[in-house]
């Protein structure tokens, strides 16, 4: 392994420029893939919370997601003019609106996450299962460190 490392360049051996160039390729893949898709981050994200969530109030919605409440409702206006969700008031409390996948975007989920997880497996192919796991332990490690300080 040194001696692969030894006939790079110093700036390809630090920690931080892979990081950083890896995270670049990553980011580049993944705006491909929500493009072939025709979504954005915020209507990918919608979707996929919906899914794993279920019927959900807009403004737990928009916690989810990580986005202000006003700023989730023209991602919620697009999802809807495409007929991917549907809103409608909430039976317990009518001033509340649930957001729910329509079966139109309960199909358009399954079919992201089936092909994200392939995008994925293309992207990490150099890397065995257990090289994956320990990657991704290790990626946890270090962002819960600097997410998660007091």
């Amino acid at each position: 392994m040194r001696g692969r490392n030894a006939d790079r360049p110093a700036y390809e051996r630090g920690t931080g420029f892979l990081l950083a160039r890896l995270g670049s390729l990553a980011a580049r893949s993944w705006t491909a893939f929500l493009s072939a898709h025709d979504l954005t981050q915020s209507q990918h994200s919608v979707l996929v919370v919906l899914k794993d969530q279920g019927p959900i109030g807009q403004q737990r919605l928009a916690r989810l997601v990580a986005m202000d409440a006003r700023n989730i409702v023209p991602v919620l206006d697009v999802l809807a003019a495409r007929e991917l969700i549907r809103r409608q008031p909430d039976p317990a409390d009518g001033r509340r609106r649930l957001v729910t996948l329509t079966a139109h975007g309960e199909a358009l989920a399954d079919a992201i996450t089936d092909a994200a997880a392939l995008t994925q497996d293309d992207f990490l192919d150099a890397l065995d299962d257990q090289d994956r796991e320990r990657l991704n332990d290790l990626l946890r490690q270090v962002y819960d460190a600097h997410v998660h300080r007091s």
